[in-house]
């Protein structure tokens, strides 16, 4: 190699490993940056200038050098650690988080004025919902999320709006009525219904005992129209339910099969037909059953065996959000419920190293990465292996502090070894130019 070939090759060298330092100084930089994927580097030598007639063995004179490529580990999974936000997600897996990037935004309302068509990819899960009811994450790009059951994502804007009651129709019962209880004793139960107008009210069953075998059911519906239904006459045979009659005609009662009662008092809303089931007539006796009536003897006190539920839900003003593991959106309200209001999709790539990184910790999808592939979060029926999501959680950065410590030792001295090259190289050749003087 000539004097000139020794320069240029040590050029090279230190070009490389100042690029390797570059690479070093940014993952450093960002050692506690969330979501980040450490920058590694690959060198590669150089073959060149290959002279005729050198020895096909030796090459002996044949230029060497090196270059050097970032090395890209996006698929490396970080630390995931606790954090306090409700709307904070990390990734567990190979999946990426959609998130669009706004065109604009309005100087009044803060609200974006559009959104580029370029879907962005990021593992920077730190969203928090803004005062437009988006979730944008602190490099600010906005989280992108699916209709429930839909495939087509789009940028997600939370629906804030007061979730409607839901009008009891149904009421579970079911009890022991005490077969040794004295004639005339009464015993009642209350259960809270639901109105279309998400208030609550109370339903009352008073049972009275009127002879052998046999009880009267009322029910007392405080503040409808009509304030009383009944009574229904029941009778048990061996402890089963047998019969049930009633001559109010607000009332239906069946007489074989499932034993309902159907009413439809008036709240100030208009009827409101609510169904009570009761069980089987002649039903064999289930202690697990959501509804069913028997008289065996017992505690003459009080009814036994007591289940009392209804399908009413009141309304309730939206107050936050959160996320499950499958990605569902979820919607919180002051009373309590909860619905999933959207599907959070997460994307995979076949070769996700070679996505395109741009600011804000976010990939963009090239030629060599493939194309996006969508899956719901830790479903296992589909084929994008994008995880799961751990919600409350962040997903910390790869970089290891005294891993790029070493290996900017051996960057430092690498850099000031090809140094001493160009300084002997310098020093040869100014020894070869006197010997001519």
């Amino acid at each position: 190699m000539s004097y000139f070939g020794a320069l240029g090759t040590a050029v090279q060298g230190i070009t490389a490993q100042a690029a390797a330092i570059g690479h070093i100084s940014d993952n450093v930089a960002n050692a506690t940056t969330v979501g980040y994927k450490q920058v590694g580097t690959d060198f590669h030598d150089l073959v060149h200038n290959k002279v005729l007639g050198d020895s096909a063995v030796l090459d002996s004179n044949r230029n060497m050098g090196v270059s050097a490529s970032a090395a890209f580990a996006h698929r490396q999974q970080g630390q995931i650690i606790s954090n306090n936000s409700f709307t904070a997600i990390a990734v567990d897996g190979n999946g990426f988080i959609p998130v669009a990037k706004a065109t604009g935004i309005d100087s009044v309302t803060g609200e974006p004025t559009g959104f580029e068509t370029t879907t962005y990819y990021t593992r920077l899960g730190d969203f928090r919902l803004d005062d437009n009811n988006r979730l944008v994450n602190s490099a600010g790009f906005y989280l992108m999320a699916a209709e429930v059951g839909g495939t087509t994502i789009s940028p997600l804007e939370i629906d804030d709006e007061a979730i409607a009651a839901v009008p009891t129709t149904t009421v579970n019962y079911r009890a022991n009525l005490p077969a040794n209880a004295a004639n005339n004793s009464t015993f009642s139960n209350g259960i809270a219904v639901i109105d279309s107008e998400s208030e609550e009210r109370n339903f009352q069953l008073l049972w009275e005992k009127t002879g052998t075998n046999a009880w009267d059911l009322t029910i007392n519906t405080t503040g409808g129209t009509p304030a009383s239904f009944g009574p229904i006459n029941v009778t048990f045979t061996n402890g089963l339910l047998g019969t049930m009659t009633t001559a109010d005609t607000n009332l239906t009662v069946t007489a074989a099969g499932a034993a309902t009662v159907s009413l439809s008092p008036d709240f100030g809303n208009g009827a409101q037909a609510i169904t009570i089931n009761l069980g089987d007539f002649n039903g064999a006796f289930d202690a697990a059953a959501v509804s069913g009536l028997t008289q065996y003897g017992g505690n003459i006190s009080t009814l036994t065996n007591l289940n009392i539920d209804q399908n009413g839900l009141k309304g309730g003003e939206f107050t936050y959000v959160t996320f499950a593991e499958d990605g569902g959106v979820i919607y919180n309200y002051e009373n309590g419920r909860s619905q999933v209001g959207a599907q959070l999709l997460l994307a995979n790539f076949p070769e996700p190293d070679r996505l395109d990184r741009l600011d804000g910790t976010v990939f963009t999808q090239t030629s060599r990465s493939g194309a996006a592939v969508l899956g719901i979060p830790g479903d296992g029926t589909n084929d994008a292996g994008v995880g799961v999501i751990r919600p409350g959680a962040l997903e910390e950065s790869t970089v290891d502090v005294a891993e790029q410590m070493t290996r900017l030792i051996v960057a430092q001295q690498a850099y000031s070894m090809n140094g001493q090259v160009i300084s002997a190289a310098d020093s040869m050749w100014s020894r070869a130019i006197d010997m001519k003087r």
